[in-house]
């Protein structure tokens, strides 16, 4: 029995792991907003970003 554990367990939480990146590419490809919500995020200045409390100095 711990012969079988001791391929299994890797080999589970690797395609377990996989199965969620798949999931989370088809959502982020297949869901309209999220890809203009991602553009529109990252266009915006560092400087902006850190200015609405999202870390650095507070004025």
């Amino acid at each position: 029995m711990p012969h079988f554990l001791d391929w299994f367990v890797p080999v589970y939480l690797v395609i377990s792991v996989l199965i969620l990146v798949g999931f989370g590419a088809c959502i982020y490809y297949f869901e309209p907003g999220l890809q203009e919500a991602h553009k529109w995020r990252m266009q915006r200045p560092l400087v902006d970003r850190d200015l609405l409390g999202c870390g650095g100095p507070h004025l």
